[in-house]
């Protein structure tokens, strides 16, 4: 059927179109009717080499052929068929019949004119249409006003039956009434049906039901405000948001604007705008007779708001007043609670006393209610899991945190498990996995307007691009996300941006610029100490930026910080290699060096400490002991396709003496972009973005020759012989097969 369509309109069919066309069920003459019927009313855009529907609605030339078709049924059938695209695919003897008023045994004329037509054929327990094509043909050749009238009807009569109202939903949307206090009735519990499972349709239900009701009616305000809530649910927060600003400028009384603004403050929180969600909530929260249920909701997005922010001491003092207050507060807050608490503790450096407390809001969630659980504790707990490296528990605690998500409905937070997934990854040292998971993250998140999570996931990205040598990549990647700051706050994220930008800063070779980016940070250091927590390298690298601009006071500060780290979280080793790292770093210890390498709990900080324990080898004239360190280093980098470190590490050992190829002899008999190798793709992107050789071999640390000899290598094997052909043909792999974004 594809090759069919693309034969038709010189195109092959994207996703949409190709769904469409399954409708025909492999007729040939529907088939190509649509196409041709598209074609001629120019409904069919091309892009990304694909044809796109540009409208919804069939062609007149295929309509017209199933009108021709319906014309030779008796007026019986053809009643029958219309009632009966109304009421789906596939539907029973009995609910065509209710709904003509007629019995399923005055039908059978009418049913077996049909089916000797092939209009319908009898399915394994129910009757349904050969083509969903020509149903859809049928159902839009009805005039508006008599398709409203039979989808109301419909819904009535499903209604009727009792039970569930979410078979009848849609009927009712379709053919609702304004004013109809019934209909109205049944769609406010199909929403709250569909609301845990299905928010989107929850969401759609909701608007409707909303439009349908007088505006001078009581339950205008409620149903907005479940159209609200239902849309935040399923990630529409720009549409949510608008509703809210549209009811907030009518004139409504105070507690209705508490609530309207509680439900803004928790937009405003996943959007990662924490100052104005603080000003909401707090507007919320001054409403003396706000419902406890709607308090309590203002008040959790309130201690998440505030620990966002930089200043976060006013959230551990909301938090602390709460969990030892004798005022009765709903499990949801005290979650939210115990959340900000243990991030507060892990922040400080109390890693034992914030993984407890952790824990302790994770098992009240399970144990607790619906809004305890949608605070979404697993979160805190999962990262803390992967700062430390239990990563086998934290991918355990993420699984757990997404199928919550996903069984809560909460759409809008499960953008939080997909760019903890990249992180984890990270850590993993599965570099083009977590470039994969962070971009279908940071996807999501643009498309729902959530960025609680947008600064942590653009951090994968830039550290994934910079251990593959990319640095253009990664520059773009935490230069965007500083310039979105100001409006997407959350204070985590946006340290771990500064350190990744200084890093590319300082990988250009600009020292002194990388040591301005972050030069507030060693101050604060001791007092906020998951800086040091979040990546086992850092204490290292902001000793060695440090001493490269001579600034050996800064240097100092960070292994005295680092040293108390340590110390003060006996009971993992992880940190006292680090502390050992970093000292190591600052007197060129070597034992301190060895002791990095022994107690290592990360491989990429593992081999980073072995490099530099090569490095003061070789200073200390223990040649060999620097050659094998440095090796093992090497082999660590490559294992985990940490490209421009294995570069370094190969540029430190052909000063001692030692020459390691960058590629295999014999390997290049496969030709195109699966033959280039690791190091071969890196020069290509890097050439492709304008480097000279010399730029390119600064940047790899390898000699202008070998980045030569390379770029001869990927000419052959694309079957090119210039830049400005490599520059095309980078430009055409990167679309196909994007890599990190640049987000502008």
């Amino acid at each position: 059927m594809a090759e069919v369509i693309a034969d038709l309109l010189i195109a092959p069919p994207g996703h949409e179109l190709l769904e469409l066309a399954a409708g025909a069920g492999g007729n040939p003459i529907l088939l190509v009717e649509l196409m041709t019927g598209l074609r001629e009313e120019q409904t069919i855009s091309v892009s990304g080499g694909l044809a796109h529907l540009a409208s919804e609605r069939l062609p007149q030339r295929l309509q017209g052929l199933v009108t021709r078709r319906l014309e030779r049924l008796s007026s019986q059938a053809r009643q029958l068929v219309e009632t009966a695209a109304v009421l789906g695919q596939s539907f029973s003897p009995e609910d065509v019949a209710e709904a003509l008023g007629r019995t399923p045994a005055t039908l059978l004329p009418a049913l077996d004119e049909a089916m000797d037509a092939q209009v319908l054929v009898v399915g394994s327990d129910s009757l349904r249409f050969r083509h969903d094509l020509v149903r859809k043909a049928v159902v839009e050749g009805l005039p508006p006003p008599v398709r409203q009238a039979l989808h109301h009807q419909i819904g009535g009569l499903l209604l009727e039956r009792g039970g569930s109202a979410v078979g009848a939903a849609t009927h009712l949307l379709l053919g609702g009434q304004h004013g109809d206090t019934r209909t109205l009735a049944e769609l406010d519990q199909a929403v709250n049906e569909l609301l845990a499972d299905a928010p989107g349709t929850a969401a759609d239900i909701a608007v409707r039901a909303m439009e349908l009701t007088d505006d001078d009616s009581p339950q205008h305000f409620t149903r907005t405000l479940t159209a609200a809530h239902a849309m935040t649910e399923a990630g529409q927060l720009t549409g949510a948001t608008d509703l809210i600003t549209r009811a907030l400028a009518q004139p409504l009384p105070p507690p209705a604007v508490a609530q309207l603004r509680c439900a803004l403050s928790a937009i405003l929180l996943l959007a990662g705008q924490m100052a104005d969600a603080v000003i909401e909530a707090e507007a919320a929260l001054a409403e003396p007779t706000l419902p406890d249920g709607t308090r309590d909701e203002a008040l959790a997005t309130l201690l998440y708001a505030l620990a966002g922010q930089q200043d976060g001491d006013c959230a551990i003092r909301q938090a602390e007043s709460i969990l030892a207050g004798t005022e009765r507060r709903g499990d949801a807050v005290m979650v939210s609670a115990l959340v900000v608490l243990s991030v507060a503790q892990w922040d400080r450096g109390r890693l034992i006393d914030g993984l407890r407390l952790a824990r302790k809001a994770v098992q009240l969630a399970n144990e607790g209610s619906r809004a305890a659980r949608r605070t979404h504790p697993k979160l805190a707990l999962a990262s803390m899991l992967l700062d430390i490296r239990r990563l086998s528990e934290a991918e355990t605690v993420l699984q757990a945190a997404r199928e919550e998500a996903k069984k809560l409905g909460h759409t809008a937070w499960a953008i939080g498990p997909a760019i903890l997934g990249a992180r984890l990854e990270l850590a993993c040292h599965r570099l083009t996995d977590a470039v994969t998971r962070a971009e279908a993250g940071l996807a999501a998140a643009d498309t729902l307007g959530t960025h609680l999570f947008t600064s942590m996931g653009m951090a994968v990205l830039g550290t994934a691009a910079l251990r593959r040598g990319d640095l253009q990549t990664a520059a773009a990647c935490v230069e965007t996300d500083r310039a979105l700051l100001p409006d997407y706050a959350a204070t985590h994220g946006q340290m771990r941006c500064q350190v990744v930008a200084a890093q590319v800063a300082e990988a250009l070779g600009q020292p002194r610029r990388a040591m301005a980016l972050i030069a507030g940070l060693y101050p604060v250091l001791d007092q906020r100490r998951s800086l040091l927590v979040v990546e086992p390298t850092v204490a290292a690298w902001l000793v060695r930026l440090a001493l490269s601009v001579d600034d050996r006071r800064r240097a100092e500060t960070v292994v005295a910080a680092a040293d108390r780290l340590a110390a003060d979280n006996s009971d993992f080793p992880l940190f006292l290699a680090a502390a050992a790292h970093a000292r190591g770093l600052l007197d060129q210890d070597v034992s301190a060096l060895a002791v990095a390498v022994a107690h290592a709990g990360d491989d990429y900080a593992q081999a980073s400490a072995r490099e530099d324990l090569g490095a003061a080898l070789a200073l200390n004239g223990e040649r060999d002991g620097a050659i094998r360190s440095l090796d093992d280093a090497l082999a660590g980098y490559e294992a985990m396709g940490a490209v421009r470190d294995a570069a370094r590490a190969r540029r430190r050992l052909r000063r001692l003496g030692v020459r390691h190829r960058h590629w295999a002899r014999g390997e290049g008999t496969a030709l195109g972009w699966e033959g280039l190798t690791a190091t071969q793709r890196l020069v290509a992107r890097l050439v492709a973005q304008g480097l000279t050789n010399r730029q390119v071999a600064d940047q790899m640390f390898i000699s202008v020759h070998t980045v030569a000899f390379h770029l001869r290598q990927i000419f052959r094997k694309l079957d090119i012989n210039s830049r400005v052909d490599l520059t095309r043909l980078t430009v055409e792999e990167a679309y196909l097969h994007p890599g990190p974004p640049g987000r502008g």
